[in-house]
């Protein structure tokens, strides 16, 4: 397509951090912004310098004739807004995670493929300098066989807003797990060449998240005292891929651990790396006969705006994102057996 890309923002949120990001994409016309609660919207335009602020998102479609759109909404908005926004004529970036489950996942893939619109997933962590020079380096062979990783994305009291939809099964679909496993699931699936998962074994644990006088460390939502907690805090899995490689998780929202902590560690038959969200990528290999610990130079660089500018990118030459929906559908796919894996107790198969 010619021109500006025109985009419209659903949800004032993590749609403000949208919002920065967008208008600092030269080919994205940022052209309004949607939200409930009007005022949100308005701090967010005033912040962000969009014209136009809007209650209903399909109003703001039709009316500002849009190319595109972000869904920045509690999960359980995810589907519905996706496709019909779809139907409406947009091509959608949607939040993590993809959906409640596979099968919301699917229909949006389905509305997608139908309006033939392209649909990108927000795993805004493949976007770092490290992610993509590690992976670069995998893709380039210099890891050899991956074979194996492990991951991490541990809170010791990180529960985002206790009583608020993040905390509440029908409008989140889960918890620490679904929030912030999904990011490491998906950075670390994508660095080893997302091999199809066949088989999951996980546990989710509900200890003391829900308890009222649950001690926030660290947090970013308000507490609602008259909201629910029914979802987990704590996570671990043990996943298999069609490929022969494996890989164990760990996620809370809050555990007695010594720190916060974000990072993958990926073994290869040549080398090895830890990707860390807080620290310079390590790699571990030989060269010339002797063991090699390198730590390649750091490179700060903008990952909320190299996420949008793909996004925008993939909309103006009709190519596929480096975060398409299907690649969504494996993470999502990932959780759900593990949510079901820790009911019944038991491997779960996934096709």
């Amino acid at each position: 397509m010619g021109g500006k890309v025109r985009i419209g923002v659903i949800g004032a949120g993590i749609g403000s951090a949208h919002s920065k990001a967008l208008k600092q994409v030269k080919d994205a016309e940022l052209s309004a912004i949607c939200d409930i609660d009007e005022a949100r919207a308005k701090v967010a335009a005033t912040n962000w310098q969009i014209p136009k602020v809007y209650k209903d998102y399909k109003e703001m479609i039709k009316k500002e004739k849009l190319d595109a759109v972000t869904v920045a909404l509690p999960n359980h908005l995810h589907k519905e807004v996706t496709i019909k926004a779809f139907e409406m004529g947009c091509h959608v970036f949607c939040e993590k995670p993809m959906a409640m489950n596979a099968g919301e996942a699917e229909e949006m893939i389905a509305a997608g493929k139908k309006a033939k619109k392209i649909l990108a997933i927000g795993f805004v962590q493949r976007f770092r300098s490290e992610s993509l020079l590690l992976k670069k380096l995998i893709t380039g062979g210099d890891m050899g066989n991956v074979y194996h990783s492990m991951v991490f994305a541990l809170r010791r009291r990180g529960v985002p807003g206790w009583g608020t939809w993040f905390t509440t099964k029908s409008k989140s679909g889960g918890g620490g797990l679904i929030d912030i496993g999904v990011h490491i699931i998906d950075l670390t699936m994508w660095e080893m060449g997302f091999p199809k998962p066949v088989s999951v074994t996980g546990s989710e644990y509900m200890m003391f998240g829900h308890k009222k006088d649950y001690n926030y460390i660290s947090m970013w939502g308000s507490k609602n005292e008259k909201g629910i907690y029914d979802v987990d805090d704590y996570a671990t899995a043990f996943v298999r891929f069609e490929n022969g490689a494996t890989m164990t998780l760990e996620v809370s929202w809050a555990a007695n651990v010594e720190k916060d902590c974000f990072y993958s560690v990926i073994l290869g038959d040549k080398g090895g790396a830890r990707l860390d969200i807080d620290e310079p990528l390590k790699i571990y290999t030989e060269h010339y006969g002797k063991i090699a610990d390198i730590v390649p130079k750091y490179i700060k660089e903008d990952n909320w705006f190299n996420q949008f500018s793909n996004f925008i990118d993939s909309v103006k030459n009709n190519k596929t994102p480096v975060t398409p929906g299907e690649h969504g559908l494996q993470v999502q796919k990932v959780i759900d057996a593990i949510y079901l894996s820790s009911k019944t107790k038991k491997e779960v198969k996934i096709t």
